[in-house]
C-alpha cells in the first residue's frame, strides 16, 4: 500500500527500461519490465535462462450483421423501390402505407387535432416536416427485425438513428394490418399522458417512458423513415421497426416548435401545405 511519499516510479529515458528490479527484464515490444522464470537443464550444471514474453495483439473488432432468426417470415411482393440486399422482404406498398400513417398523423399534430388524456389538444407546429421513405434505413430496420428481437436495439449499434419496435400476437393480423397496428401502438400513448402543453420538449423523465415512441413519430426534424415488419412463426407474433434519421427524442430538446403553423419550415424546404401541416 502506498505511502506518503513513497516513490512512484523512476524517471529514465522514454522508451527505455534502465533501472529494471533484479529478476526482470525488459520487454522491446511493451517496453515495461517482465518477470523472468527459471527453466532448469540436464546436464551437469543447471543454469538459468531468462524467459522472452511476446505480445499478441488483441484480435480486431468486426461488425457482423446479426443472423435471420429461423422463425422470421417476411411480407411478399414487389419490392422494386429498394434495390439493397435484403430489399424482397419489404414490399413496395407497405413502404407507402408506413409513409403515410406517419405523415397523416405529423400533419394532423401539427395542425393541432391530437388530444392528451385530459382532451385539450396538443399545440399547433411551426416546422413539422414531412417524412420520405429511405432504403438505407429500411435495410438497418430489417436486419433488426429479422432477428425475431423482443425490445428496441442498442442506441450504440445504431448511432445518430432513432427507433420505434413493437412486437404483439400474431393472431387476426396480416403483414398489412401487423404494420397498421404496429404504428397506431406508438402513436397512441398520447392519449394516456398529459404532457406537452405550451411547450413540447422531450424531458429526462420521458427517455424511456412509453411516450418517447410517439414523440420520435412527432419529432419535427426526423424527416426519413424506413421500416420492416416480420412475423416470427414459432412465438407467433409480427415484430414491427421503424427508424429515423435526424434521430429524435434528444433530452432537453424540442419535439416541435410550437408556432403557426408552416411558419418556421427549415431552409431548402420551401413548401408548405397549410391544410396538411407539413414542410417539404
Amino acid at each position: 500500500q502506498l505511502k506518503d511519499g513513497d516513490v512512484i516510479y523512476n524517471v529514465g529515458t522514454a522508451g527505455v527500461c534502465s533501472d529494471c528490479p533484479t529478476g526482470t527484464s525488459c520487454d522491446r515490444n511493451t517496453k515495461l519490465c517482465v518477470r523472468t522464470t527459471s527453466v532448469p537443464t540436464t546436464g551437469p550444471a543447471a543454469t538459468t535462462t531468462p524467459s522472452t514474453t511476446t505480445t499478441t495483439p488483441a484480435p480486431a473488432q468486426t461488425t457482423t450483421t446479426p443472423p435471420t432468426s429461423p422463425e422470421a417470415n417476411f411480407p411478399s411482393g414487389d419490392s422494386s423501390r429498394c434495390s439493397h440486399p435484403l430489399a424482397s422482404r419489404m414490399t413496395n406498398t407497405l413502404r407507402s402505407e408506413y409513409e403515410r400513417l406517419h405523415n397523416f398523423r405529423r400533419g394532423l399534430l401539427a395542425t393541432g387535432q391530437i388530444p392528451r388524456k385530459d382532451g385539450k389538444h396538443l399545440p399547433t407546429a411551426s416546422n413539422m416536416q414531412k417524412m420520405t421513405y429511405d432504403c438505407t434505413l429500411e435495410e438497418g430496420a430489417i436486419q433488426y427485425a429479422s432477428t425475431c428481437p423482443t425490445r428496441l436495439s442498442e442506441l450504440s449499434s445504431r448511432p445518430n438513428v432513432g427507433e420505434n419496435f413493437k412486437t404483439f400476437p400474431a393472431t387476426r393480423f396480416t403483414f398489412d394490418t401487423a404494420a397498421k397496428k404496429s404504428v397506431t401502438e406508438w402513436w397512441k400513448v398520447i392519449r394516456d399522458v398529459n404532457f406537452f402543453e405550451k411547450v413540447v420538449v422531450f424531458r429526462p423523465f420521458h427517455d424511456g417512458h412509453p411516450i418517447s415512441s410517439f414523440t420520435q413519430m412527432a419529432w419535427a426534424t426526423s424527416n426519413r423513415l424506413g421500416c420492416s415488419i416480420v412475423n416470427c412463426s414459432t412465438s407467433n407474433r409480427y415484430v414491427g421497426v421503424c427508424r429515423y434519421t435526424q434521430r429524435g427524442n434528444i433530452v432537453n430538446n424540442n419535439v416541435y416548435e410550437v408556432g403557426a403553423v408552416c411558419s418556421a419550415c427549415p431552409s431548402g424546404m420551401t413548401s408548405c401545405n397549410r391544410d396538411e401541416g407539413l414542410c417539404f
